[in-house]
């Protein structure tokens, strides 16, 4: 059996990739992870046909069962390796978004299923750093996410939709 630390990964990209396919939205894993583990991109209807031509979204996810949930805002210990690269504008001027999946502690809470449904508990908040000042810390850095950013289908095809006007997150 995989190691707690890598079930939590899976089920946290396993979160993230149900919601874009809810969306109807194309998600590629990153072969080689340097910080970015997904791209999210939009698919546009033209002549009748679909083209992978709609705007992307960097992702960088984490996983935890550690957050402190507030009444507004989701607090967690971020690396400040992660805070950096999810800070800075890259060369292509793709936004980075930190989906932080929010799971329960006891990990046979996780997840449930029946033949009726599949219940995966708590969710994933986003959050961007772009253009954020940089940090004297040097491990680790606290952040807090607000609470109304949910990692959601809408939510995903709103963000996509402000970065094709131009409007970046």
């Amino acid at each position: 059996m995989l190691p707690r630390s890598h079930r939590q990964e899976a089920l946290s990209r396993a979160y993230v990739r149900a919601v874009a396919a809810k969306a109807g939205v194309l998600c590629d894993d990153v072969v080689q992870d340097f910080g970015i583990d997904m791209f999210l991109h939009g698919v546009e209807v033209r002549n009748g046909g679909y083209w992978d031509t709609g705007p992307q979204l960097d992702v960088q996810i984490k996983s935890t069962t550690r957050a402190e949930v507030r009444d507004d805002s989701v607090i967690h210990d971020l690396e400040v390796r992660t805070y950096n690269l999810l800070r800075e504008e890259n060369a292509f001027g793709r936004p980075r978004i930190l989906v932080l999946v929010v799971l329960p502690e006891d990990e046979a809470e996780w997840l449930e299923q029946s033949v009726e449904q599949l219940i995966v508990r708590r969710c994933g908040f986003w959050v961007s750093f772009r253009g954020a000042d940089p940090t004297t810390a040097h491990t680790t850095l606290r952040v807090a996410i607000p609470r109304r950013n949910v990692f959601s289908p809408d939510e995903l095809q709103q963000l996509l939709s402000r970065i094709k006007q131009g409007v970046m997150p």
